[in-house]
């Protein structure tokens, strides 16, 4: 089964640099042409559903990817953005002067991370993995689209992948492109525990 993992619209918030975390958000202006290139990347997938977080950026992108490839969209509360309470809003930059420490412990090991009045990194994993999990098992062989936000999105991507943590930080910062995953190597998702 392959999972497209899909970028939530563009910010200017995110064409700054910023973390999103769960701040409401507008779409840039070019963000409309650039989620129609994607639907047109994804089309050969075969995408069956699509799937995507409870906020207004993410839906607006499932939605118009769904138009365009003939396919249901369904919001699920478990694809959340990682809550990063005092972050949202920081650049890189302003994260590292601010929390240097913390950004260190971002860099090397993203799961033990708990930003300021945020989530546990390591709590969304788990409430990934399980969502995941779910999922994947219900929709058989059938290819699925998740529109998320960056952090979330780059969890789901070494949950899926199985690459290590230290790698999740600089994907959340570069994932601004679909991709799609096989996940007939995840044994943990597709098989019963």
């Amino acid at each position: 089964m392959k999972v497209a993992l899909i970028p939530c619209g563009v910010t200017e918030w995110r064409q700054e640099g910023r973390l999103l975390g769960r701040v409401a958000l507008e779409p840039a202006p070019d963000a409309e042409q650039v989620v129609a290139q994607w639907a047109e990347q994804l089309r050969p997938v075969g995408l069956g559903k699509i799937f995507y977080a409870p906020d207004e950026l993410s839906k607006s992108t499932a939605r118009y990817i769904g138009r365009e490839l003939n396919i249901s969209a369904k919001s699920l509360d478990a694809l959340v953005e990682v809550d990063l309470g005092l972050w949202a809003g920081l650049t890189e930059t302003e994260l590292k002067k601010r929390y240097a420490k913390a950004h260190r412990q971002l860099v090397d090991s993203p799961m033990n991370v708990s930003p300021p009045q945020g989530e546990d990194f390591s709590v969304a994993a788990e409430r990934l993995r399980q969502c995941l999990r779910k999922r994947i098992r219900s929709n058989g062989r059938t290819a699925i689209g998740l529109v998320l936000r960056p952090i979330t999105r780059a969890i789901t991507r070494q949950v899926l992948e199985g690459w290590p943590a230290d790698r999740m930080w600089e994907e959340s910062l570069n994932n601004r492109e679909p991709v799609v995953i096989d996940c007939a190597g995840v044994p943990e998702l597709v098989t019963e525990t």
